[in-house]
């Protein structure tokens, strides 16, 4: 009897810990405003599954348009690198479609994303369906806590759902749902830096797993300099220039 409930116990640890996924997202991206409503973003995001090699890889563009204030239009197109069984990465190409609003209310920012997502051109899978990678309809609530402006930190904390809307098998439903927790870290210079925990479990289809996930993101926004500014620029490095070379400055 002893060994049998040794058995089950062992068997149970080992089916739990089989379907738990330790991960490590890392990503950097830089942004830049091309008008007053429109600006774009590249980005490039890494993630290791069970710490291990690079599971992966995938650059991403993305155009982003303010339609209103609290209210913006994006559309992302993501290049897909996955490693498979045998360690070969296959590629993907993926769109999103996104729609944000946001509001302000004290000291919170309530947002809420709409995304549709898929993908196309793919090679990297057949018959299995997966919410992240296939056609799927995404939302996304959060709420940014903002502790001031002499604050560096602004916490966060969101859940996503996600939708098949597949006409299959194992389509038409939920099929994941993801939380997280975290704080962006205001950084001089335009930067800012990004720092939480997610967790993930998918839902609903005969493939089922749960995934504890750490993301580390660095984000650098390239500003336009204004004409003032870029005056006060040139005059700054004329000035400059002035200081190392006096001699040439009293001759002229």
């Amino acid at each position: 009897m002893n060994r049998l409930i040794l058995f089950l116990f062992v068997f149970v640890c080992n089916g739990i810990v089989a379907q738990v996924s330790p991960e490590l997202w890392l990503s950097g991206s830089i942004k830049r405003d091309l008008s007053d409503r429109v600006s774009s973003e590249a980005s490039l995001d890494l993630r290791f599954y069970e710490f291990a090699a690079p599971g992966t890889l995938f650059p991403q563009l993305s155009v982003d348009y303010k339609v209103l204030d609290g209210i913006k239009l994006s559309v992302d197109y993501r290049m897909i690198f996955d490693e498979n069984k045998f360690n070969n990465y296959q590629f993907t190409n993926r769109i999103n479609l996104n729609s944000t609003f946001k509001y302000h209310f004290k000291h919170f920012d309530l947002k809420c994303r709409l995304r549709y997502q898929t993908a196309f051109g793919t090679l990297r899978r057949v018959g299995n369906y997966s919410p992240e990678f296939d056609e799927a309809f995404r939302i996304k609530p959060s709420i940014d806590i903002l502790l001031g402006k002499k604050s560096k930190f602004d916490p966060f904390v969101s859940g996503e759902w996600f939708y098949s809307p597949e006409n299959k098998v194992n389509g038409n439903r939920f099929t994941k749902v993801r939380f997280s927790a975290g704080t962006e870290i205001n950084l001089p210079g335009s930067r800012s830096m990004e720092i939480s925990y997610i967790f993930g479990k998918t839902i609903n289809l005969p493939k089922f797993g749960s995934e504890h996930i750490l993301s580390l993101s660095y984000s650098y926004d390239w500003k336009k300099l204004t004409p003032e500014e870029k005056a006060a620029k040139a005059k700054a490095k004329a000035r400059k220039k002035a200081l190392q070379n006096p001699a040439e400055e009293a001759e002229e």
